[in-house]
């Protein structure tokens, strides 16, 4: 069985992303903090820290960050539980605080729109990206041969420098990144962590609008015919206030359609990223689901996405018990309420895919597109900053995780008590055909140590979807 996946992994990574693509609206820098206790210290003394006041705010619902208190809190509960936090940053005030407790940090690109462009361009896309802000410190952050459509008496695409408005805002969240089993003494706790993740806090200086330039609109459907797929980012920065909320999706969906109108091929995908409100998430992914065709979303987020739907069965199964059975069942129920073609979960080992039928390339090639995504993550998780072509050689000689396996064993055991007909080489294939749609899981790799978790998701989604649209 091993052999049989590994051989896909070989075969996969020889071919190329041949794709067109296009990377749309959230982009910043990412100012990257590496967590350990030493580096953690200056911070604890601050005057700003009140230990007892933090112990008040580990067991509530803490929707952003106001204060060094609260964001110390969100940042203790992540370390506990393993798992990746985005949440705002409302006072901007604290980074100059920030920027005195974490002297040692790197700068680099990051918002999923910017890791996007720069990574399709690295493996070989024609890539292009579009954001609000384009200061020249954001500019400097994209690979050369990335490029930018611009408005003018008709529709220019320019490469990227040649974009660049002086004028512009910059946009930059922090980042948080710990690795497994690091130890952190804080107040009265001792805190080993579980796995390696990230917190993020982002914040959102004016002008960073998560929308296509009114100037820019008429062109969108003539946008559209230069590109094969889009991957939009940033939706979850929509206004809270209901009027403001509506204003915004349904500019924003009509930018959509009209990006798609002489493309009927053209393919939009969207990743997932909470909002602090439940009522606005709602209205939000509903309205996401009306135009675009992928979701991209991981163990830990389908949870919130189930419970503000009102799925607590599927996702109290998750809770009890994570695995890719359960998790196949949050999908479908996902896809029933949004509407989309195809959801692709990814969690720690192993991918969950769930496409509707008739789907536009054969399935074993989604399959195919999962394993080059997880040679392209596993290649990023191992050394860091970009992956091209040349370097995923090195995938193919890399054993997909046991966990990955392990979860096929219990998707096949778990379908066929549900009484489903499960194909005596499920365990070679990780394919299961039903009438109205497919599922697919899929072992990925699995890298001790990561030298980054930033934008694993992003990578992933993005790898495997543009991968979709370069089959012929």
């Amino acid at each position: 069985m091993q052999t049989v996946w590994q051989n896909r992994v070989r075969a996969a990574v020889r071919n190329k992303i041949s794709a067109h693509t296009l990377a749309a609206f959230n982009t910043n820098v990412d100012v990257v903090v590496h967590l350990r206790q030493d580096r953690l210290e200056p911070l604890l003394a601050s005057s700003r820290i009140d230990l007892q006041e933090v112990e008040g705010l580990l067991n509530r619902e803490i929707p952003s960050v106001s204060s060094a208190n609260g964001f110390l809190a969100v940042l203790m509960r992540a370390l506990r539980e393993g798992k990746s936090v985005h949440i705002v940053l409302r006072d901007m005030a604290m980074l100059d605080w920030l920027e005195e407790v974490f002297p040692e940090r790197a700068e680099s690109m990051g918002g999923q729109a910017g890791i996007i462009a720069n990574q399709m361009s690295a493996l070989g896309a024609h890539s292009l990206v579009y954001t609000a802000l384009l200061s020249p410190k954001q500019a400097s952050m994209f690979f050369p041969e990335v490029f930018f459509p611009v408005a003018r008496d008709e529709l220019a695409i320019i490469n990227v420098q040649e974009a660049v408005r002086p004028q512009d805002q910059l946009k930059e969240n922090w980042i948080f990144e710990y690795a497994k089993d690091e130890r952190f003494e804080i107040g009265e706790h001792v805190i080993v962590t579980p796995r390696a993740n990230r917190v993020i806090l982002a914040t959102r200086p004016e002008g960073a609008v998560m929308a296509f330039d009114p100037g820019l609109e008429k062109f969108l459907p003539q946008l559209g015919r230069e590109i094969d797929v889009a991957f939009l980012a940033g939706f979850h920065y929509a206004p809270s206030e209901e009027g403001e909320l509506k204003a915004y999706l349904e500019t924003s969906m009509r930018s959509l359609h009209r990006l798609k109108e002489q493309n009927p091929n053209l393919r939009l995908h969207f990743e997932y990223v909470p909002m602090s409100e439940d009522r606005a998430e709602r209205a939000m992914l509903k309205a996401v689901g009306s135009e675009i065709q992928s979701f991209g979303i991981n163990e830990n987020e389908i949870k919130r996405v189930l419970r503000i739907f009102g799925h607590g069965k599927e996702r109290e199964a998750i809770e009890r018990n994570e695995c890719a059975y359960t998790l196949y069942d949050g999908v479908r129920r996902l896809m029933e309420e949004l509407g989309f073609e195809r959801i692709q979960l990814h969690n720690l080992g192993y991918y969950v895919v769930v496409v509707k039928k008739p789907y536009r390339v054969p399935i074993e090639h989604v399959r195919e597109a999962c394993l080059y995504a997880s040679s392209v993550n596993g290649i990023k998780a191992k050394y860091g900053g970009y992956v091209r072509p040349e370097r995923l050689v090195e995938a193919g000689g890399i054993t997909l995780s046991a966990i990955g396996f392990r979860q096929l064993e219990i998707f096949a055991e778990e379908m066929r008590k549900r009484g489903a007909t499960v194909p005596p080489n499920f365990l070679e294939d990780g394919i299961l055909e039903f009438e109205s749609h497919a599922v697919l899981v899929v072992p990925a790799h699995v890298i001790q140590d990561p030298v980054s978790t930033v934008g694993m998701g992003d990578t992933i989604s993005s790898s495997a979807y543009a991968y979709e649209q370069s089959w012929s």
